[in-house]
C-alpha cells in the first residue's frame, strides 16, 4: 500500500498523545494491520444485551472509520505496533491516547476501536503459533465486559488505563490458575548470577552509579516528585503526595560496578528489596550470569481476589512456564518478573510473619525499582485523591499504614524476579532470602520505625 506519511497522518487526525517512538515505528511498518469490520464487531457484541439504538451507534462508528482512508491507515498501523512480538518493542505507558482531536464526532472512540481491531489481527498470530483457541478466546472479554457495562450506563466509549487493557485486546496476557502472565523485557539496572555449585545460590548486583537513599531504595533520576509536599496542610495531603518521594530525598551512597579479570565487583542487592552497602566479588568461573537488562521475562500480574498464596503462585507459574516455553519458543525467557506494592518489604512493619503477603514476598527476589507509592495508597484506601484524614480505617493494616504515613513514612512499588530453577523447590520457606538478608532488613525496618521512613 502507498503510505500517507506519518506527519500527514498526525496533521490530519491530531492524536491526543502518541509516543514519539511511533514515528520510527511508522517508517518500519510494512502496511499490515487490521481495522475491525462491521461483522466482527457484531460478533464481539453479541454477548451483550444492547438495545438496537446502542448497537447501531457502535456499528455506525465502524462505518465512519472505514469511510476515512487516513483513519483506517492510522488504526491499522497502531494495531501492527501492538500485536505479536512488536507489542514489547512499542510498549507504552502513562497517559498515552490515540484518540483524535480532528474527529469531533468519533475521535473519543479511537482508542477503543484500535483495541477491538487488535483482536482479529492478534488471533492470526495465535493460529500461527498453534495455540489452542480455548486458551485465548475469552481474553479480550475480561476488558470488553466492563467497557460495555460502562457504555450502557453512561454512553461513554473512553478507555481507562489504555496501556494495561491493550494487553487483553492484543491477546498478549494469559490466565493460568490464579494469576495473569505475559511476555515482557527486563528493564531495571541490576544483574543476577547463579552459583554453579549444587546449592544454586542467586546473587543480585547493582549496575554502576545508582544513587541509593538511607533505606536502600533506588533514587530514580526520572522520578516524579511533589515539591510542594511540605507546604501542604496535613489535612489536604492525598495519595499523590503520600505516594511520591519528597524532592528532599538525598542519596546516602552510590553503587559501583567493575569487571576485573574474571571477577565482578559490585553492591549486593538483598532479595528483601534493598540495595546494600555490602561490596561483593564473584568469580565468573563460579557463577553464571542469568539475567541483565534487556532480557526476556514472563510478566506476572495479580488480579484481585482470594488465593494469593505461595502454593497458588507456584501452580500458576509452572503452568505459565510450560505454556510460554512451548508456544513462544522464539523468545529466550530467563524467568518471571513483576512489580507491585505487595512486594515492599516495609509492609513487614504492619504484618505478621505468617501473613500471606509476607509469605509470598519471601518466595521472590525483590528489588527496589525507584518507583513511587501511589498504588499502595490506591489499593489500601481506594482513591489517591482522598486526603489522609478521609481514607477508610476499617482494617488494622489501614490504621497502621495511616499512622506510618502521617509520621512521614514511605511505601513504594517494588520489583521482583523469579527463576525457573526454583519451580521445584520448597515454597514453605524463603527461596532467595538468607538469614543475613532478614537481619539487614530488620535494621532498615528499625530505621523506619524510628524516623517514620522519611527521606
Amino acid at each position: 500500500m502507498e503510505k500517507t506519511g506519518y506527519q500527514n497522518i498526525i496533521e490530519q487526525l491530531r492524536p491526543e498523545n502518541i509516543p514519539a517512538k511511533f514515528q520510527d515505528a511508522y517508517e518500519k511498518w510494512d502496511g499490515s494491520g487490521h481495522v475491525v469490520t462491521r461483522e466482527e464487531l457484531k460478533g464481539y457484541l453479541s454477548r451483550y444485551e444492547l438495545s438496537e439504538q446502542e448497537l447501531e451507534g457502535l456499528l455506525q462508528i465502524v462505518d465512519r472509520i472505514h469511510e476515512n482512508k487516513t483513519l483506517c491507515e492510522y488504526i491499522s498501523f497502531l494495531v501492527w505496533t501492538q500485536c505479536e512480538i512488536r507489542r514489547y518493542e512499542y510498549w507504552f505507558e502513562g497517559d498515552v491516547s490515540f484518540n483524535c482531536k480532528a474527529l469531533p464526532d468519533i475521535g473519543d472512540a479511537i482508542n477503543l476501536y484500535m483495541c477491538l481491531s487488535c483482536i482479529e489481527f492478534a488471533r492470526l498470530d495465535m493460529i500461527h503459533r498453534q495455540i489452542p483457541e480455548e486458551v485465548y478466546e475469552k481474553i479480550p472479554y475480561r476488558m470488553l465486559d466492563g467497557q460495555m457495562e460502562k457504555y450502557q450506563k453512561t454512553g461513554s466509549l473512553l478507555v481507562d488505563d489504555l496501556p494495561w487493557k491493550v494487553n487483553f485486546y492484543s491477546l498478549s496476557i494469559y490466565l493460568f490458575d490464579r494469576f495473569l502472565f505475559c511476555p515482557c523485557g527486563f528493564d531495571d539496572p541490576y544483574r543476577f548470577y547463579r552459583s554453579k555449585k549444587d546449592k544454586g545460590e542467586v546473587i543480585g548486583i547493582a549496575e554502576d552509579g545508582l544513587k541509593i537513599d538511607a533505606y536502600g531504595q533506588l533514587i530514580d533520576p526520572k522520578e516524579i516528585t511533589c515539591e510542594d509536599m511540605d507546604s501542604l496542610e496535613l489535612s489536604k495531603k492525598d495519595g499523590k503526595c503520600f505516594g511520591r518521594y519528597t524532592y528532599k530525598r538525598k542519596p546516602i551512597f552510590e553503587t559501583a560496578l567493575a569487571e576485573i579479570g574474571d571477577e565482578v565487583h559490585g553492591n549486593r542487592i538483598s532479595p528483601c528489596g534493598i540495595v546494600t552497602r555490602e561490596k561483593i566479588r564473584i568469580s565468573k568461573d563460579a557463577y553464571t550470569e542469568i539475567l541483565r537488562k534487556g532480557d526476556w521475562m514472563i510478566g506476572f500480574h495479580i488480579p484481585a481476589g482470594e488465593g494469593y498464596t505461595p502454593e497458588r503462585v507456584r501452580i500458576s507459574m509452572k503452568l505459565a512456564w510450560d505454556f510460554f516455553t512451548k508456544y513462544f519458543s522464539d523468545l529466550p525467557f530467563k524467568g518471571f518478573w513483576s512489580s507491585s506494592w505487595l512486594y515492599d518489604g516495609r509492609l513487614c512493619l504492619f504484618l505478621e510473619e505468617d501473613s500471606r503477603i509476607v509469605q509470598v514476598q519471601r518466595q521472590f527476589f525483590n528489588y527496589s525499582g525507584g518507583w513511587n507509592g501511589e498504588s499502595t495508597y490506591i489499593e489500601l484506601f481506594g482513591d489517591e485523591d482522598l486526603s489522609i484524614d478521609e481514607v477508610p480505617q476499617k482494617s488494622s493494616l489501614q490504621k497502621k499504614v495511616v499512622a506510618y504515613l502521617k509520621r512521614g513514612g514511605k511505601l513504594a512499588d517494588t520489583g521482583m524476579v523469579y527463576f525457573p530453577e526454583e519451580l521445584e523447590k520448597d515454597y514453605h520457606k524463603p527461596i532467595y532470602i538468607t538469614d543475613w538478608d532478614l537481619a539487614y532488613q530488620e535494621e532498615v525496618l528499625e530505621l523506619c520505625r524510628q524516623k517514620g521512613g522519611r527521606s
